[in-house]
């Protein structure tokens, strides 16, 4: 299966948003079988606003509409970060996969909120109560998870014990001091440990950092971009996935402790 992952900075609104949304999914999406956008794709809230004013239904909102007829015109899987209204205050932070005919395949409302450094994410965001679900794309077992998920690796490891070869990680991975260094360690390390395909889609420019990448069951960066808007595609191998598994067994040699 074809990867594509879409590396795109913030625009003003979210309807420029949606558009350069639309306009990746037209270009790129009869190259690949499932394309990876970021977290916060659909925008950020603006000085003194709200994540309320831009979250809308995930079964029938104008944003997800629109994301969902892309998918049906090019026949693509997408997987798209939105901002889910709650019915509450605060926002669900969710990740959606849409299949090529536009219904949902999967989705995932993000469990762990960044309250860390200067950044308090469960002031606007109200965190998932489910593990992520695993899904078939064109063969490939796939689960989900959301940027700072990528620093809990319990989440990763109830989804290998489900299945999952390929994970999906939408992010807005923020720039920082060797906050770079940290985005392809932890990639890295979810990939190895679980013999499994890790893949992050990061927003870049402004606060955040990019290198969106993508890692091989061996742990090893596949494919990389820069810190510019880009698309970068990888080949994802469930025969590679089957081969590391046999060559380093980790999963099978866990204690029965556990």
């Amino acid at each position: 299966m074809k990867l594509a992952l879409v590396q795109i900075k913030h625009r003003q609104t979210k309807r420029e948003n949606l558009d350069n949304i639309l306009s990746a999914i037209e270009k790129y999406g009869r190259e690949c079988g499932l394309m990876l956008f970021p977290e916060t794709c659909m925008g950020l809230k603006a000085a003194g606003g709200s994540l309320r004013e831009l979250a809308e239904d995930i079964g029938s909102g104008e944003f997800v509409s629109a994301v969902r007829k892309a998918c049906a015109a090019v026949s693509v899987h997408v997987c798209i970060n939105v901002w889910e209204d709650s019915g509450t205050d605060r926002v669900f932070n969710t990740a959606l996969v849409i299949a090529p005919d536009g219904t949902t395949k999967a989705v995932y409302r993000k469990l762990h909120l960044f309250d860390a450094l200067s950044v308090r994410e469960s002031d606007d965001m109200k965190a998932g109560s489910e593990l992520p679900p695993v899904f078939d794309v064109d063969g490939v077992k796939c689960s989900l998870a959301v940027c700072y998920d990528l620093r809990f690796p319990e989440v990763f490891r109830s989804a290998v014990f489900r299945g999952a070869e390929l994970f999906l990680i939408p992010a807005a991975w923020y720039s920082g001091a060797h906050k770079t260094e940290h985005l392809r360690t932890l990639l890295a390390a979810r990939a190895l440990e679980n013999t499994a395909y890790a893949a992050c889609a990061d927003i870049c420019q402004g606060s955040f950092a990019g290198h969106s990448a993508v890692c091989s069951p061996f742990g090893l960066i596949e494919a990389e971009a820069g810190e510019d808007e880009t698309v970068i595609f990888a080949e994802i191998d469930t025969a590679k996935v089957k081969e590391t598994r046999k060559i380093l067994p980790c999963l099978d040699n866990l204690s029965d402790i556990f």
